[in-house]
């Protein structure tokens, strides 16, 4: 993640020095949204009385298959044996997937219910976000996110319910922009959203391409999201960190044994965290 970021920085720099010709022109936005059948979910997502089973919740930037062949992730999210997992930077009918339809692919691979939202048109198909589930979505939302004009590429949040044994219970999937005043934004609208759904069972998690100690990162916690890999003793790696999983106060008295999932298929690792719900 250190170099990339480093790369797309000397990239712009580079770009900043051409004519506006000659400079990127950002992808255009797209409308696709696909997803499994939803269902309705006739209970709501209130902390039970009494927890009734153990979620594993995970995400993953799986950087649309390029550091290893899609059936190896697919292996790999076997492995992670994860209930619910957000992925980002997924592809969908693009060249350099060999036209794959990625999400769909992953979600027959797992046996698994599937959302895909996409952020840009990219490569003859579609780039963006994903989550998978052994339980229905009851309802499936892309909100997308008002960012600078010279934002890297247009930014999303996929928003699922997922219907677990009849109760909700609520995902926001974000990928922040690399861009540091567009990422600020689009964590300052993720915070929007987050408050709005506060409360009742709430998991905020993806790629925010910040570290913990950033404004922008410490701004969506004041929210009273809680960061379930936080701790008073943070480690150097741990001060790096780009990807998250949050959850809303009741459901992090609910949630432990937050741990790095270790892989090489990808530039990032997974995180994993145990969910009583």
């Amino acid at each position: 993640m250190r170099i990339r970021r480093m790369l797309a920085t000397a990239a712009f720099g580079v770009a900043a020095m051409l004519p506006v010709a000659a400079q990127r022109v950002p992808a255009p936005p797209s409308s696709t949204l696909i997803h499994s059948e939803l269902v309705v979910c006739a209970g709501d997502g209130a902390p039970p009385a009494r927890a009734q089973r153990s979620l594993r919740i995970a995400t993953w930037n799986m950087r649309a298959a390029r550091s290893a062949p899609l059936d190896e992730i697919a292996s790999e999210l076997h492995d992670m044996d994860a209930d619910i997992i957000a992925l980002q930077e997924v592809d969908s009918g693009t060249r350099r997937a060999g036209l794959a339809n990625q999400p769909l692919v992953l979600a027959k691979a797992r046996d698994v219910h599937y959302a895909f939202a996409a952020s840009i048109k990219w490569d003859g198909g579609d780039y963006g976000l994903t989550v998978l589930s052994r339980w229905p979505f009851s309802e499936v939302l892309r909100h997308r996110i008002d960012l600078q004009e010279d934002a890297f590429e247009a930014r999303i949040v996929l928003d699922v319910t997922v219907c677990v044994d009849g109760r909700t219970l609520r995902l926001l999937n974000h990928h922040g922009d690399i861009r540091a005043r567009s990422r600020e934004l689009g964590l300052a609208q993720l915070a929007k959203f987050a408050r709005l759904n506060m409360g009742r069972g709430l998991v905020v998690l993806g790629d925010f391409n910040d570290v913990p100690s950033s404004a922008p990162v410490r701004d969506l916690l004041a929210t009273g999201l809680v960061d379930v890999f936080s701790s008073d003793s943070v480690s150097p790696a741990d001060s790096r960190r780009v990807d998250y999983i949050l959850v809303d106060s009741p459901l992090a008295r609910l949630t432990s044994g937050a741990r790095v999932w270790k892989t090489t298929k990808s530039d990032h690792d997974a995180l994993i965290a145990e969910v009583k719900w």
